[in-house]
């Protein structure tokens, strides 16, 4: 398996990638319009996609800055179910983080302080956010969602950040 940045080439295989998550796991909560724009969010700074030479594209991770003053959000992590227990999110996370570390670093010397990085997880996903206990993120908080999932629960959300040194 291979991290490379994501190209225009990769967004087909990524809709499918996304498709066969939203039908197993129901991420997303909402099935979007146009799937390959959702994946670029607002504020959207880079992305990175997993690619095995049997399998193609197997997953994907965004960074984000929709708020200029907050640090910027991990975003859209994403691995085709078929491909999971294989390290591909661990390793596609490690190179977001190690990415906005590179990219904040002068600033963060700056200032005197480390680049933080935050994400949010919903609490009915244990496998994700166990995994971002395990790389070092810290719970900062746990609130209603801003949405509802089609059936009209709003689901309990986990905040994390992480201090990049």
């Amino acid at each position: 398996m291979h991290i490379r940045p994501r190209s225009h080439d990769d967004l087909q295989q990524l809709v499918e990638v996304l498709r066969r998550t939203h039908d197993q796991d129901g991420y997303p909560a909402h099935w979007p319009n146009d799937p390959a724009s959702w994946l670029t969010p607002p504020g959207h700074l880079a992305a990175w996609t997993a690619w095995s030479p049997d399998a193609g594209v197997v997953g994907h991770v965004g960074l984000a800055a929709p708020d200029a003053v907050a640090p910027p959000l991990v975003t859209r992590l994403v691995v085709h179910p078929d491909h999971r227990g294989r390290g591909t999110a661990d390793a596609l996370l490690a190179t977001a983080e190690t990415a906005a570390a590179a990219a904040a670093g002068a600033s963060a010397d700056a200032v005197g302080s480390a680049p933080v990085l935050r994400l949010d997880v919903t609490e009915e996903t244990p496998g994700a956010w166990r995994l971002y206990e395990r790389r070092g993120w810290r719970l900062t908080h746990r609130a209603p969602a801003d949405w509802a999932k089609p059936d009209g629960t709003v689901p309990t959300m986990r905040w994390y950040e992480k201090h990049l040194v």
